[in-house]
């Protein structure tokens, strides 16, 4: 009598080695579509049971004193107003079936991840969207607000006719910065489209509007075709200055996988992460509206 052994092999389970290889693709087909990651510092809580964190937007303190003596009091304290942050699920399932899995196996070919890592790449494209624009129309994000949406956000209408005035409306919205004591460096988030603008030349010489605008945001040009305005437009722009004291990513989970056999032997999977911006200056946003 044979000796009963379970090992997996002809059920379609997953063994170890076969979930390293599926979390390896889905890190790589994700990494180019991340565009928020790189602009956002990372604040990590404990644990992804956290379902909301708490905020605190400031207000600067008043001006200092100059007098003879140093006696004139103009002691206060900077002002924090506290709010909560809501850090939601983001999620894309899929499915593998068992037969794939065996056909993998014994194929001598890497098991199928396309399903996978399409599921990882639309929950990039979400988590670029919740972080950069936030709740807009057509976009239900449970009310909260992203770089584009940020309430008290500095806004400076352009003044049109890319990529001729592009460099006037950077340098105008860095001085809205400025003027809220946001000194740089700089960053500047837009969509492709606007991006293909600025590779044109600049009359009678051999530079690029993209070279010229590059000199005023050293902390990086980002490209996301998931920046919306809150009406859903995609005519805005956003000039930032990145910190940990002005806005950040909030992880409670990084992207992963979880996958359970079902009774069919085929397995479901999810890709998830839990995760949220934290915006504690908006001031430190100035948003370029009406491109054209």
């Amino acid at each position: 009598m044979k000796t009963l052994r379970r090992v997996g092999l002809e059920t379609g389970q997953l063994t170890d080695e076969e979930l390293r290889y599926i979390d390896s693709r889905l890190i790589e087909a994700v990494r180019p579509a991340l565009v928020a990651r790189k602009l956002f510092p990372i604040f990590r809580l404990p644990h992804a049971g956290f379902t909301s964190v708490r905020a605190w937007k400031e207000t600067d303190m008043g001006q200092a004193t100059i007098d003879m003596h140093g006696i004139t009091q103009t002691k206060d304290r900077i002002q924090l107003e506290g709010f909560d942050v809501k850090v939601p699920v983001i999620h894309k399932e899929f499915l593998l079936y068992w037969r794939d899995v065996i056909a993998s196996r014994y194929g001598g070919l890497p098991i199928e991840t396309r399903s996978v890592e399409s599921a990882g790449v639309q929950c990039s494209e979400e988590e670029d969207k919740l972080l950069l624009s936030g709740e807009v129309s057509g976009f239900r994000a449970l009310g909260i607000e992203g770089l584009m949406t940020a309430t008290g956000r500095n806004t400076k209408a352009s003044a049109g006719a890319w990529p001729a005035n592009a460099i006037t409306d950077v340098g105008a919205a860095i001085g809205e910065l400025e003027a809220d004591r946001h000194y740089g460096p700089y960053g500047l988030i837009l969509r492709s489209s606007w991006l293909a603008k600025l590779r044109g030349l600049i009359a009678n010489t051999g530079i690029f509007y993209l070279e010229k605008v590059a000199e005023l945001v050293k902390a990086g040009i980002f490209v996301s075709d998931q920046l919306y305005t809150s009406a859903g437009a995609t005519t805005s722009a956003l000039v930032v200055e990145p910190g940990q004291q002005n806005f950040e990513m909030v992880v409670g989970q990084d992207l992963a996988t979880f996958m359970q056999q079902d009774e069919d032997m085929n397995v479901n999977g999810k890709v998830y992460e839990v995760v949220a911006p934290r915006i504690n200056r908006p001031t430190s946003i100035a948003e370029l509206t009406g491109l054209t």
